[in-house]
């Protein structure tokens, strides 16, 4: 495992050394840099090595991280994939934009909301370019949005999906025969490899844990049913099965890590990492039974709502930030790092910008898809309070005090007011129903 890492570290070092660099004024660079949107799956914050993890899982993320600025206070808006990836892309809360999951029916994202890459490209001449994962990502569900070029791979099972080495690798491809070279590019890259089932290629499946040692919990367990069995108490998960499991998904996070190291790498030798802007942030995290549960869409509680955000590269400062801020905030501040305004009817803000009044704002979170009935949950510092409408009973933690949510308080009248008038917004537009997908099962 040291052998390993310090490999990938080694093939960092020229890139970051890059990276770091591009603070100060360099009359070659372009006007607008190019801007890699790096998704993350499933990424669970406090599983990146940077943020105090026992294991070295993200080397690279580190590296990129120490060059430029990391969020350690990130709320995700939703508890899955779909409505959490729409808000990233909308800069709209989840209540705003509607994309997710009521009734027994999906709805994606309303074409006549604008994205990044539609506004990118309007406005600033970008070229953009999509290379995704999943039944979610795709045209069904309206990620296309805005793209020049859209390759979305979503055959049913994770098993049949693109890797971390497979999407880096037709990115490069695409990349050596249509990358304009008059344009700046926006490109997203979605990587789902941390999602269930953990199944890393070799030799990350075996870093942490042995991926066959248990009849029951290995990589080929994590199907949606599997899930389901086990949070509704159907199958019963002990502590060295749970120990199995997260050593699987840390060999995820640090194989996906390798292959974002390796496109820094080919960029670099492409001559273009230094106009490069890295936003990498994660849709949402995974719970391993910190609250009697497993995996995601399920709970609003901080193991899933925690995630990862990291802005590097081009003019971009160096630090860490402890505001607390929102995936809405990712299409504001893409945006802002091109130049463009901050459209007013984002609910998000360019957390690059001195002139945003991060502290003392309200960031929401909804829609669960294995759980009813649904729930909100609203964030005003280190204070969340959750709860749904079918329930009277919302309850308030203080992540200050209580950072991993075992000791519900009391909320007041005000506070539960806040929630209840969230859940009265309408949505901003029309969101389109999707009819249910051949594989969803396999993949939410």
């Amino acid at each position: 495992m040291k052998y390993l890492t310090g490999a990938l570290l080694f093939v960092l070092i020229i890139p970051v050394l890059i990276l770091c660099g591009c603070g100060g004024e360099d009359t070659s660079l372009s006007r607008y840099p190019d801007i890699v949107l790096i998704l993350i799956d499933s990424a669970r914050a406090d599983h990146l090595s940077i943020n105090g993890y026992f294991r070295e899982t993200t080397p690279v993320l580190d590296s990129l991280a120490s060059g430029g600025t990391i969020w350690t206070r990130v709320q995700g808006q939703s508890s899955w994939t779909l409505p959490a990836m729409a808000s990233i892309m909308t800069g709209l809360s989840q209540r705003a934009h509607g994309a997710g999951y009521y009734n027994d029916v999906f709805y994606g994202i309303d074409t006549s909301l604008p994205t990044i890459p539609l506004m990118l490209r309007r406005s600033a001449g970008y070229q953009t370019a999509a290379f995704f994962n999943g039944v979610f990502m795709s045209e069904d569900f309206g990620f296309h949005q805005g793209f020049d070029f859209f390759d979305c791979q979503y055959t049913p099972g994770k098993a049949n999906l693109r890797n971390a080495e497979e999407i880096v690798n037709d990115f490069l491809q695409w990349y050596d025969a249509h990358r304009d070279p008059a344009k700046p590019l926006f490109s997203a890259i979605h990587f789902l490899d941390p999602h269930l089932p953990y199944s890393p290629p070799s030799p990350w499946d075996t870093l942490y844990s042995d991926p066959k040692s248990d009849n029951l919990f290995n990589i080929f367990w994590g199907r949606r049913n599997d899930v389901l069995d086990l949070n509704n108490g159907l199958v019963e998960m002990n502590s060295a099965q749970l120990d199995i499991m997260v050593g699987l998904y840390d060999g995820e996070l640090a194989f996906t890590d390798s292959q974002i190291g390796r496109l820094l790498s080919e960029l670099e030798a492409r001559g273009t990492l230094q106009n490069t802007v890295f936003v990498i942030v994660g849709d949402h995290g995974e719970e391993f039974l910190d609250h009697g549960g497993f995996g995601h869409g399920h709970t609003l509680y901080q193991e899933i709502l925690n995630v990862p955000l990291i802005i590097s590269g081009r003019s971009i400062p160096i630090g860490v930030n402890d505001e607390v801020v929102a995936q809405i905030d990712i299409l504001p501040t893409v945006l802002g790092i091109s130049g463009l305004a901050v459209p007013i009817w984002a609910d998000g803000l360019d957390i690059l910008s001195a002139e945003s009044p991060l502290t003392s704002r309200l960031i929401t979170s909804s829609n669960l898809v294995s759980a009813t009935p649904d729930m909100a949950a609203i964030r005003l510092d280190d204070m969340v309070v959750m709860g749904n409408p079918q329930d009277g009973s919302p309850v308030l933690f203080d992540l200050a005090n209580d950072p991993f949510e075992q000791n519900p308080l009391v909320p007041g009248r005000e506070t539960i007011d806040q929630l209840y008038y969230y859940w009265s917004l309408p949505p901003n537009n029309y969101p389109q129903s999707v009819p249910y997908a051949h594989g969803i099962e396999r993949t939410l």
